[in-house]
């Protein structure tokens, strides 16, 4: 256990490129259930697993440059680091597009909730997140397939 402390880790952006990866597609999950059930509990569990999510990927997203200063030169870094960065910004769009539009749903709905007694949640709502929180899902599975190559991948 001792030798595990001689070492630093010097970039951050590997310990925080899990905690998306595994939010969103969490929150892609939630979603899904959500909308086969319409339950608000699956609503509140997908608003905060995406929020978080965002959060983690804003993180991952600021973090990414300072990696990319270390490798810079490598071949695959330099082939793939384009594509990495595209995709995580439109992961963090789509996470983003999908944030606001539950967080203003829910406003909507828990309001509606307090005037009616449990109410389902409206399946064209429930929809519309589960089609951004799936394509928030692919989108940050991609995103992590194409930075895992630049660490792992080899020419076959």
């Amino acid at each position: 256990m001792e030798s595990l402390f001689q070492y630093e880790i010097p970039y951050l952006h590997p310990l925080a490129v899990h905690f998306p990866l595994v939010l969103l597609l969490t929150a892609a999950g939630t979603a899904t259930v959500w909308a086969v059930r319409g339950a608000a509990f699956w609503r509140r569990c997908t608003l905060l697993l995406t929020g978080l999510g965002m959060a983690g990927g804003l993180a991952a997203y600021w973090t990414g440059d300072d990696l990319y200063e270390g490798m810079e030169g490598t071949p695959i870094v330099e082939e793939l680091v384009g594509l990495h960065e595209d995709l995580a910004l439109y992961t963090l769009i789509v996470a983003a597009l999908g944030l606001v539009t539950l967080a203003g749903l829910s406003v909507w709905l828990e309001r509606r909730t307090t005037l009616e007694r449990d109410p389902p949640d409206p399946l064209w709502a429930r929809l519309v997140v589960a089609v951004l929180a799936l394509a928030a899902g692919v989108l940050v599975a991609l995103t992590a397939h194409a930075g895992s190559t630049m660490v792992w991948g080899v020419a076959p």
